[in-house]
């Protein structure tokens, strides 16, 4: 039942002309940033920094557009109640519901293999390093994803979803909540600045510095999405 609730919601997006505007988009703002914002004509690219250094930017706005109409779309077309019928836990009903999601978004990053292969002719690239930052990616992917998963089972309309689980994604990515925490919490030990940053913990994968606390640190913030996530379903099924 869960593989095919997976099957799902991941066929009836690419069943729709939505999901060549979003990765059209991607694929747009990606090279915009890599080649402009990103100096990718200036710098070495060694580690293909010029395409990492925004990505977290661009999927914070890209993300909510995938996942908007995952729990939105259900209720507004009525769908819902069927859906909460099926012999499946509200738990394995928003994991499914994530897991499809999640696969759509990581497929976006396909879009960066053409790059990867036309900038390794002139420059011999640290591949140790630039799959470090993958992994880096695919974990803020998974958080993202969660975010845009929640909001999208908290508002009904599936724009609304959107703009919220985008205003939560954009200042989760660039806000030093690590700075604010230690600096309201005055008995926060001080290391725990950089533990709670995005910024610090995306920079170490980037910078082909493989560390656990980051995996933790990501996948922590999906869980406790999930978890919310599944409160939302579960409240559903006892009206």
């Amino acid at each position: 039942m869960e593989t095919s609730l997976y099957k799902r919601d991941l066929m009836s997006f690419f069943y729709s002309n939505s999901v060549y505007a979003v990765f059209g988009v991607y694929a747009l703002l990606s090279m915009i940033m890599t080649f402009f914002w990103g100096m990718y004509f200036v710098d070495d690219n060694l580690a293909m920094m010029s395409f990492f250094i925004y990505q977290p930017q661009i999927l914070a706005m890209i993300i909510p557009a995938i996942t908007m109409r995952c729990w939105a779309e259900e209720k507004k077309s009525g769908t819902i109640e069927n859906l909460l019928t099926f012999p499946i836990t509200s738990w394995n009903l928003v994991f499914s519901k994530f897991l499809a999601m999640f696969t759509i978004a990581v497929m976006m990053l396909l879009f960066s293999v053409p790059l990867l292969l036309t900038t390794t002719i002139y420059v011999p690239l640290d591949w140790g390093n630039i799959l470090s930052a993958y992994i880096g990616l695919v974990s803020v992917i998974g958080a993202l994803t969660a975010v845009g998963c929640l909001f999208s089972a908290l508002v009904s309309i599936p724009a609304v979803a959107y703009l919220s689980g985008l205003l939560v994604g954009v200042l989760w990515v660039n806000l030093k909540w690590g700075y604010w925490v230690t600096r309201w919490w005055k008995n926060m030990p001080f290391y725990f600045d950089g533990v709670l940053n995005f910024d610090d913990n995306y920079q170490n994968f980037c910078n082909g510095q493989f560390n656990p606390a980051g995996i933790i640190y990501f996948v922590s913030v999906a869980v406790l999405l999930l978890f919310f996530n599944w409160l939302v379903v579960a409240s559903w099924r006892t009206k």
